[in-house]
């Protein structure tokens, strides 16, 4: 880190300095030490009131800074600042980009082609259905999956990203080292061994109500696009698709039941011109030189592309059909045996046209092949 970043660092851990102060501060020509500058100068320099310039004179340490990342790096927590060329050059396009960014995994996943996918946090069984098939098959083409780890939608998305073996980037409302939701532990282990866990906010820093909504701008930011797959109609979910509108980013929108709640805001969205998403493909579309390259190990294809089925399979698929069944209405639909059924279904998941609900239940996929 060069003296300009722990100049930074050091005036984002005094109280009252925010984001307007430290952007004047990155402006100087030089690092300054400003425990050693008058008020008078520091009021110049950064345009505060003297009560502030006052403050920032008597708690300003660059000491304490170096020492924080020292303690920080032996925790395998990095740090980015926008002096750094490391810097995310996408987030740096937004109107209110942040001055400091605290991270835990692999760095390199910021400059990698993303998109976001956000919604509710209670979400129906399709919401969820839904959030973690898209993120898979778009992290099986080399798209790294941007979201909040929150509950619900969120945390699918997270799954489904590193469930196709692909990448993820978990924006937080608090410091990099809290877990929050706490039930989403595992899932933070597995995104910082895996992905990445970033954050405007310092280590230990712990979730406060104002910092979710400005932590949507980061999500929207370092993505090229969102998803939101279930919002109801006063939905965290549109501050995110506001926020990525206004930073030019396109919003796309799963639509549901008009029966039901969680998806009147995805279908506001849409009727405000988002687009209608039905498969990865939609997306895709709009992003010629986002997708890396296919997994070619996803699912077994015939000569033409399309996915290869025994004939057992496609009665079984014909059985299950677009809304959710249970086990034992396809065992009724069929004249397979119990054994050979689970069997059945299990093959038709590996190859991604089905999912099991819970219950159990079955759903099929909508995917490329079906027109």
């Amino acid at each position: 880190m060069e003296k300009r970043e722990y100049m930074l660092l050091a005036l984002s851990h005094i109280n009252r300095v925010g984001r307007t102060v430290l952007r004047a501060a990155r402006k100087l020509d030089e690092a300054v030490d400003f425990s050693r500058c008058s008020v008078q100068d520091i009021q110049k320099m950064l345009a505060v009131s003297s009560k502030v310039a006052e403050k920032i004179r008597m708690e300003f340490s660059l000491k304490d800074a170096v020492s924080r990342v020292q303690r920080w790096q032996a925790e395998g927590i990095g740090l980015l600042t926008q002096c750094s060329s490391e810097y995310p050059a996408l987030l740096r396009e937004i109107p209110d980009p942040p001055e400091v960014l605290y991270i835990i995994g692999n760095k390199t996943l910021l400059h990698q082609p993303s998109f976001a996918i956000i919604g509710t946090r209670k979400p129906t069984a399709y919401g969820k259905t839904v959030a973690r098939q898209m993120a898979r098959e778009l992290a099986e083409r080399g798209v790294t999956i941007v979201s909040g780890m929150a509950r619900g939608i969120d945390g699918e998305a997270h799954r489904g990203a590193l469930a196709g073996g692909g990448s993820t980037i978990a924006v937080l409302g608090c410091g990099v080292n809290i877990v929050y939701p706490p039930e989403n532990r595992a899932l933070a282990m597995e995104i910082r061994q895996k992905g990445l866990i970033v954050s405007e906010y310092p280590p230990g820093m712990e979730p406060q109500r104002g910092f979710f909504p400005e932590r949507n701008r980061i999500i929207s930011g370092l993505s090229q696009g969102v998803l939101v797959v279930e919002a109801a109609s006063r939905s965290g979910s549109l501050i995110t698709a506001d926020l990525a509108i206004d930073q030019g980013r396109d919003v796309f929108a799963i639509p549901g039941s008009i029966h039901s709640p969680k998806s009147a805001g995805s279908h506001w969205l849409i009727q405000q011109g988002a687009k209608l998403t039905q498969t990865i493909q939609d997306i895709l579309n709009e992003y010629p030189m986002l997708v890396s390259g296919v997994n070619k190990s996803v699912a077994c294809t015939d000569d033409h592309g399309l996915l290869s089925l025994t004939p057992e399979e496609e009665i079984v698929l014909a059985a299950v059909g677009w809304e959710a069944v249970s086990y034992e209405e396809i065992l009724c639909r069929t004249s397979f045996s119990s054994s050979y059924l689970h069997y059945l279904l299990l093959s038709l998941q590996v190859k991604q046209q089905v999912i099991q609900l819970p219950g159990p239940a079955f759903v099929r996929i909508k995917n490329r092949n079906d027109v």
